[in-house]
């Protein structure tokens, strides 16, 4: 901005100093010429600038997607729970052809949690250590009655993680959050997807 600012002082001076000086209008239209051909390569540069740093932005975020594409792309639907005050800011990611990350804001355990799928690969999961006392196993069906099984693990210590962890077909699942609240609300959100699963 602060060039095209001075371009502009730049070019009315010339203007009143070739005015001032009794020049012909020749020599002010080829002054105007070659100001308006540098202002032009300036403009076209900038918006040059904007269109490559759009065109960084859209890489980074061309692999976020929506649940129905992500079904024709990766081949399963997941839906989470369809509920406002319960999930909100949900942003599916397909990382690779065989990995999916979903984040999305639990109200309920008032965290922020991670949904990983892996088709036909085993799940690269944080090195955290279970209270295997503390440890659960809950039960969902998918549409077809399909009965799944989901463990569902706390840290030990007195930090409130848990890992919830499943596995449908080829896919395997697991979702990782801090429960705030200690609500069951992730094992929840499991079973809601189980039920969803066809």
């Amino acid at each position: 901005m602060k060039k095209f600012l001075l371009m502009g002082i730049i070019c009315l001076c010339g203007i009143l100093v070739g005015c001032s000086n009794n020049h012909d209008m020749t020599d002010s239209n080829d002054d105007l010429s070659i100001q308006n051909s540098i202002s032009g390569t300036e403009e076209g540069s900038l918006i040059d600038n904007v269109l490559n740093a759009e065109g960084e932005n859209q890489t980074e975020d061309s692999n976020i997607i929506g649940a129905e594409e992500l079904a024709d792309s990766f081949g399963i639907l997941i839906l989470l729970p369809e509920n406002s005050s319960w999930i909100a800011d949900e942003e599916y990611c397909l990382v690779d052809e065989n990995n999916l990350k979903i984040v999305y804001h639990d109200f309920i355990a008032d965290t922020d949690c991670t949904l990983l799928v892996s088709k036909n690969n085993n799940l690269n999961l944080p090195q955290n250590e279970y209270d295997e006392t503390l440890n659960e196993s809950w039960e969902g069906k998918t549409t077809s009655s399909q009965n799944i099984v989901v463990k569902v693990q706390n840290k030990s210590n007195d930090e409130k993680m848990v890992l919830a962890t499943w596995e449908y077909n080829e896919y395997q699942f697991a979702i990782i959050g801090e429960d705030k609240n200690d609500s069951n609300s992730i094992p929840k959100v499991a079973l809601n997807i189980i039920k969803n699963l066809d």
